[in-house]
């Protein structure tokens, strides 16, 4: 009889946490799917909650793009307990919230706040109501159309907007949207009740979210409010099950060359760049370690590739500060840029941006140190110096590690050093000439609207297209 009772009472104890490599962080997950991570810290009585969905961007079709981003404005105009917008705002500032949000990226919706500890259990009530229960009220929702519609008008001609369009859909020709949540004024203003409903179906579901929730707290004492609060939440059917698609990774049957005038660009420089598909986390995890280490030798003030732009005069690069690179390990839209800022945009801007596309691939092989080389562990050092610095929040923490449960996993922030440092100068020269020699990539100058007009022939004559706010959108029915 002890025996039958002692099984039953195992049954329903709540699970211990699962260690982590992280000092002061612990991860559980519920039956339902829902991964919860807690990062504890003292050292005010303070505690951050977010919630984080897996969609955006890459989940979209040409049908629904930007309803996603739609759907996040409406999870603030009333749920079952809070029943307008007014009330949760009401709500919020009685829980003592000073700042809160919710964006929609590429690849994640995510909402978030900071509360007073003792406040803990209200504010996970707060987003579960938020999340599970939404009204999506008709003439709310019709009003929310107007504002989403707005913010998609007013930042059309932006200088970033421009490029982020005409890159996406150079790189991503299958799927532009997959990169801009935010979607276009017409699928918006044609979005039914219908479509968000679907979506919440089919993505705000248990086993495609995260709580984050950190600062003042027990570990243990969350996990169990967690389970009261949100274990009810229904597990639904994986949305990416049937969507393991790769996306293009050599998009250009041959190297583009665009160039992007603009007002906003100032008349005494312009600035280039190459962009190449790089390495996605979800098909290619391996070599996301390689890219990052290249992305340091490139950012290094004083290495081996920023002096060899700087020297060729040809390029008319003032110094290392003018040097740029980029990478961000993406889920499935990952694209790596290089390039520089140019002086004197007036005098055969097009010929010295096409000798920038003929050097860089040597440039970049260039730079890869010995295998014995320094240089390599001061990159590493750096690299796991400013891991312990975001781990000294609990905000910051939870922000890098949701990044990760985005991009990959969990495991991947905890094994991120271990891996860095099994990186060799020879994988570094594979992913060059992989990712690198091996690709053909979008070459992008911006330069200021009355330059580019003076010069205008050359760059014609120079095989470069003109990109302009309506030819860079992917629903724009132009073809680039």
């Amino acid at each position: 009889m002890f025996y039958l009772f002692f099984t039953a009472l195992l049954f329903v104890l709540p699970a211990a946490a699962s260690e982590t490599p992280v000092p002061n962080l612990y991860e559980y997950r519920l039956s339902n799917g829902l991964e919860l991570f807690v990062a504890e810290n003292h050292s005010v009585p303070l505690v951050y909650i977010e919630i984080a969905v897996k969609g955006g961007g890459i989940a979209q079709t040409e049908e629904n793009a930007g309803l996603f981003h739609l759907y996040e404005h409406m999870m603030f105009k009333g749920n079952r307990k809070y029943r307008s917008s007014e009330i949760m705002q009401s709500a919020l500032f009685d829980l003592g919230v000073s700042s809160w949000n919710g964006t929609t990226s590429s690849e994640m919706v995510n909402y978030y706040f900071t509360v007073p500890s003792e406040r803990l259990e209200e504010g996970l009530e707060f987003w579960s109501e938020a999340i599970r229960n939404p009204l999506l009220d008709r003439k709310e929702f019709e009003a929310e159309k107007k504002v989403v519609i707005s913010e998609i008008t007013g930042d059309a001609k932006e200088l970033s907007k421009i490029s982020s369009g005409a890159v996406s859909k150079a790189m991503f020709p299958e799927a532009p949207w997959c990169r801009d949540p935010s979607g276009t004024p017409e699928t918006v203003a044609s979005a039914t009740l219908e479509q968000l409903k679907r979506i919440k179906k089919d993505y705000y579901i248990p086993n495609n979210a995260a709580l984050f929730v950190g600062g003042d707290v027990n570990p243990d004492e969350v996990h169990s409010l967690v389970r009261k609060i949100w274990g009810g939440w229904k597990k639904g059917r994986d949305p990416w099950k049937d969507n393991r698609t790769q996306f293009s990774v050599n998009p250009l049957p041959e190297a583009e060359f665009y160039v992007i005038p603009h007002a906003s660009v100032s008349p005494q420089i312009a600035q280039a760049e190459l962009i190449y598909r790089a390495p996605d986390a979800e098909f290619d995890r391996n070599s996301t370690y390689a890219a990052d280490i290249l992305l340091q030798l490139t950012q290094n003030p004083d290495g081996k590739f920023a002096e060899a732009l700087v020297s060729d005069a040809a390029l008319g690069i003032p110094d290392s500060d003018y040097c740029i690179s980029g990478y961000r390990t993406n889920r499935r839209v990952s694209l790596m840029e290089f390039g520089a800022v140019l002086l004197s945009p007036d005098s055969s801007l097009p010929q010295r941006v096409i000798h920038l596309y003929e050097t860089l691939p040597g440039l970049l092989a260039g730079c890869v140190p010995g295998e014995n080389d320094s240089s390599m562990e001061t990159i590493r050092r750096r690299l796991s110096d400013d891991a312990l610095y975001e781990q000294e929040t609990a905000e910051g923490l939870l922000s890098v590690v949701r990044t990760w449960w985005v991009t990959a996993d969990a495991e991947y922030y905890y094994t991120y050093n271990d891996m860095m440092n099994s990186v060799t100068s020879s994988d570094v020269s594979d992913f060059i000439s992989t990712y690198i020699t091996g690709r053909n990539p979008l070459t992008v100058v911006y330069v200021n609207t009355e330059i580019y007009e003076e010069k205008r022939d050359e760059f014609e004559k120079a095989g470069f297209k003109v990109i302009t706010a309506d030819s860079a959108s992917w629903h724009s029915g132009e073809k680039q």
